[in-house]
């Protein structure tokens, strides 16, 4: 069997007991860094044999997996922040061993998406979720205006050096809607920009860009 096992945003106390456990008795974790994940099992006390799994290392990484699995043994897969399967190669783990006949069992957790949405003040009851944009700004602003007719909210991933040219983006397609970035959720600088889309990018200006962000347009009025 395989967890799909959700692990803190940034806060290493921000872990379920239930995460804990099955990572200190799996045979190993999966990981898309193990020196990140060594940080979080040394917290907690926890040893463990971990392996390599991310974007760049996915063809080999499956297979390696999946053949342990297949084997009989108990496997984690686990991100560095947050729920796996979102913005990263686990599907393609998930759908393998499902395929072989494997058990998945997901052990939910913390979720930046979800951190983001209940502290924003937005009152909403669907959202489309769409991650990393392309980083070239071309094509970020082609797959925005894609989406620019949809009466919706929008949650994105965005890093810090992409960030500003990201929102200015925004403010030029989508116009000067209600939106929250949420910057570096549960650790020591957390912080949430509130407002226009306007207001938020001088916020963010005046302040300096350091940090991971979560970004959320309010796109349900019409401009």
């Amino acid at each position: 069997m395989l967890y799909i096992v959700s692990t803190p945003i940034g806060n290493l106390q921000d872990v379920t007991l239930r995460a804990l456990e099955v990572l200190g008795t799996v045979d190993f974790i999966a990981c898309e860094d193990t020196r990140v994940t060594a940080k979080l099992l040394a917290r907690h006390g926890i040893r463990a044999s971990t392996l390599s799994f991310h974007a760049r290392s996915e063809r080999g990484a499956v297979e390696r997996i999946a053949r342990s699995i297949s084997q009989g043994a108990k496997g984690a897969y686990v991100t560095d922040s947050g729920t796996p399967g979102i913005s990263d190669p686990g599907a393609a783990l998930v759908r393998r061993i499902v395929d072989d006949g494997g058990l998945v069992i997901p052990v939910p957790g913390p979720s930046a998406i979800h951190a983001a949405i209940a502290a924003s003040g937005l009152s909403f009851s669907s959202y489309t979720f769409l991650g990393f944009l392309s980083s070239k700004p071309p094509r970020r602003r082609r797959a925005m205006a894609e989406h620019a007719s949809s009466r919706t909210v929008f949650v994105f991933y965005e890093s810090p050096h992409r960030l500003t040219g990201f929102l200015r983006d925004g403010l030029e397609i989508f116009g000067n809607i209600p939106c929250v970035v949420a910057k570096e959720m549960t650790k020591r600088f957390e912080r949430f920009y509130r407002g226009a889309l306007e207001e938020v990018i001088e916020g963010i200006e005046r302040d300096g860009v350091r940090g991971e962000y979560t970004v959320i347009f309010d796109n349900r009025e019409q401009k």
